[in-house]
């Protein structure tokens, strides 16, 4: 019962905070190693009870849910998700060399996702080398493997406007590091572009930046993210995706627009 109890407070105060093992061991009076195997057990638990009604895989029905918010809300026709890639810093692991290296600086794992027009992740993968671009952790996943192969279920082509006699398929947006695939728009590049290509860019460029704000709430309510973590590759990929479940879990139950507006419009600032 103690450990249960220690193991609800623990998630509270940790994840949110950020506070480090070894600090915390004075406010709950148990060991810094106590305490991680407490925050392991019940990341692992988070997961394995609340994936599959916060995170479950996506039914045909969903897809076409998820496009019709998309095309209401951010103009997009067909779009059943955006996705990108978030670096989670960790500490280096012995042995590793470079291969959680990335290319800003320092050592991550990283979280692909895709996330639906109400910046509610779909579908994750996380763990992958630092060092890994996103469009080699793309064809690596399960995710990346499923859509190449057409197994992820998606609706049939349909057309997208009364005065287009042609049916276009549902597509994933991503930027410019992603494949062009049937089912995945990126865009084009940016040098030469027609006014027809600039008004294609600024509109999937708009649908695509929901996933950045994704990333950018998640961080934001849970603050473990901010700094790096002082944990292995297999500890941080159990806390991320427990991160990620409590973050849907969040966004059903407080569904908060002004909140997903702000964010997009604070990306829009740095650019």
């Amino acid at each position: 019962m103690i450990k249960k109890f220690n193991g609800f407070n623990l998630k509270k105060k940790l994840l949110p905070s950020g506070e480090r093992f070894q600090r915390s061991h004075y406010h709950f009076r148990l060991g810094a190693t106590t305490i991680g195997i407490i925050v392991d057990s019940v990341c692992s638990a988070i997961w394995k009870l609340l994936s599959p009604i916060y995170l479950p895989s996506p039914k045909k029905e969903d897809w076409i849910k998820i496009a019709i918010d998309f095309n209401e809300i951010w103009n997009f026709p067909n779009c059943v998700g955006a996705i990108d890639g978030k670096h989670i810093s960790i500490i280096c692991p012995p042995g590793a060399d470079s291969e959680y290296y990335n290319y800003k600086g320092y050592h991550s794992i990283v979280l692909q996702a895709v996330v639906n027009a109400h910046a509610k992740f779909v579908v994750i993968d996380v763990g992958d080398y630092g060092r890994s671009s996103d469009s080699g952790i793309f064809k690596e996943s399960l995710f990346g493997k499923k859509l190449i192969n057409n197994k992820l279920n998606l609706p049939a082509p349909k057309k997208i406007d009364q005065n287009i006699n042609e049916d276009f398929p549902f597509v994933f947006v991503g930027d410019e590091a992603y494949p062009l695939l049937p089912n995945l728009m990126r865009p084009f590049p940016r040098r030469q572009l027609t006014n027809e290509k600039r008004i294609y860019n600024y509109r999937l460029s708009r649908a695509r930046r929901i996933v950045e704000c994704a990333f950018g709430i998640m961080v934001k309510r849970f603050n473990v993210l901010e700094d790096k973590m002082l944990v292995g590759p297999e500890k941080a990929t159990k806390i991320t995706r427990a991160i990620c479940v409590l973050h849907n879990l969040i966004m059903t139950r407080e569904v908060n627009l002004t909140e997903i507006h702000n964010e997009i419009e604070n990306h829009h600032n740095q650019i």
